[in-house]
């Protein structure tokens, strides 16, 4: 790997508060309902289904930690990674056809965030409406998007 001109690492801070905010949903209405023994709501669950939706919720806080989004250019090559459960992307820059910069919307293009595709583009997305376009000379394009399109705008440009 050459010297490194960029390098971003994003967290996915929807997942995480949502993370929490279900945690705490479940484990107030375990506590109310197991512990307390008073049944929440008309029809309530059973306290097995509880407990399985609270761990769930718990386990989705450790997965949200971990997943992040890691963009790197290098003179040599670019390195995308999101998270424990992708697969990271190494790019020579010889197989590069074109890189730029531009605007998108995830929900309209991609309909959400996260790894996306749409026919010949992989997305790689956390939140905002700032992207680096890459093309590859197979056809390929990536859509990497970034909290710092100043700096790398810079870094584009030069190459």
């Amino acid at each position: 790997m050459g010297k490194i001109l960029f390098k971003e690492t994003q967290k996915y801070a929807v997942l995480m508060v949502a993370a929490m905010l279900s945690t705490i949903f479940f484990g107030v209405f375990c506590v109310i309902q197991i512990v307390l023994g008073k049944p929440v709501g008309n029809h309530p669950a059973p306290d097995a289904l509880l407990i399985v939706f609270f761990v769930v919720s718990v386990a989705t806080i450790f997965l949200a930690w971990y997943q992040k989004l890691v963009f790197i250019i290098t003179e040599d090559e670019l390195h995308i990674s999101f998270g424990i459960l992708t697969s990271s992307k190494t790019i020579k820059m010889s197989d590069v056809k074109n890189i730029s910069t531009r605007k998108y919307n995830a929900m309209k293009e991609f309909w959400g965030w996260g790894v996306r595709f749409r026919k010949n583009i992989t997305c790689f997305t956390v939140s905002g409406s700032d992207a680096v376009e890459i093309e590859l000379k197979s056809g390929e394009k990536l859509l990497v998007g970034t909290q710092k399109m100043t700096e790398v705008a810079a870094v584009v440009l030069k190459l």
